[in-house]
């Protein structure tokens, strides 16, 4: 499972971090109804494969849209060889719920890539690979514990 990973991951390397518990969230519009505090500053992850290769998460602040043609060229890709993932194929392959994708390279071939947006922010709050947890940590410890890169990928 993606949480136990997850937490293994920034333990590992002495992150710091807290753990926000609240009821289940699957969306932002859930989340900021059960868990209003935590959307301030909190990165949405959206997962995506890249046509019979690797995973990537595209991590950008809640409040915006990835830009699929952008994504495409920051990962040397045409826009069609980039497919978003269901639902059910984000819980099978990576072991996310639905609601806790976290920017976090839970399996070897997963990329994660940053929206340049999220460099102002100090203090983030993301999924946790569990939909009643989300984590708070700085993004600079998120950035370079994920090896992530950052980019302009929103619209």
């Amino acid at each position: 499972m993606a949480y136990d990973k997850i937490l293994q991951l920034l333990t590992q390397h002495q992150v710091p971090y807290r753990i926000h518990e609240h009821d289940a969230v699957r969306t932002i519009e859930d989340a900021e109804d059960k868990a209003p505090d935590l959307v301030r500053n909190l990165i949405k992850t959206i997962a995506f494969q890249i046509k019979d290769g690797e995973w990537v998460l595209a991590g950008v602040r809640s409040c915006d849209r990835v830009d699929y043609r952008k994504l495409a060229s920051v990962l040397g890709v045409n826009r069609r060889q980039l497919r978003s993932l269901s639902p059910g194929q984000v819980q099978a392959e990576l072991g996310f719920e639905i609601g806790g994708v976290g920017p976090f390279p839970v399996n070897k071939d997963v990329k994660v890539i940053f929206d340049h947006h999220l460099n102002a922010l100090e203090t983030i709050y993301c999924g946790s690979g569990k939909n009643t947890k989300t984590l708070e940590l700085r993004f600079g410890d998120l950035l370079k514990l994920t090896d992530g890169e950052v980019h302009v990928i929103t619209r």
